[in-house]
């Protein structure tokens, strides 16, 4: 098995991160103030919830460092530069 990912699988997981972060941000009413992001490492599962949402083997990101101002800073958008720097370090691709 290589240690190398492919630039799709990488970047269907980028896609995901983005999803997840955009549903919250349509619904962040529906979430407490200290939402993290949380990936399962082993299985690369993603979930939103609280530090007390889950066991060992995830890794939990605040969900505000994946998030940033649109470019008329009316509101908020996923940070797609953050995603992809998370998502690259989960994927490694040559």
């Amino acid at each position: 098995m290589s240690d190398y990912s492919s630039y799709t699988e990488r970047a269907a997981f980028d896609e995901a991160l983005c999803n997840l972060v955009e549903e919250y941000l349509q619904d962040k009413d529906a979430y407490s103030e200290d939402t993290l992001l949380a990936i399962n490492s082993k299985t690369m599962e993603i979930e939103l919830g609280t530090q007390t949402d889950f066991v060992p083997g995830w890794e939990t990101y605040a969900i505000q460092s994946l998030i940033r101002n649109n470019e008329d800073n009316s509101g908020k958008e996923a940070d797609i530069d953050a995603t992809y720097e998370l998502a690259s370090s989960y994927f490694f691709v040559r």
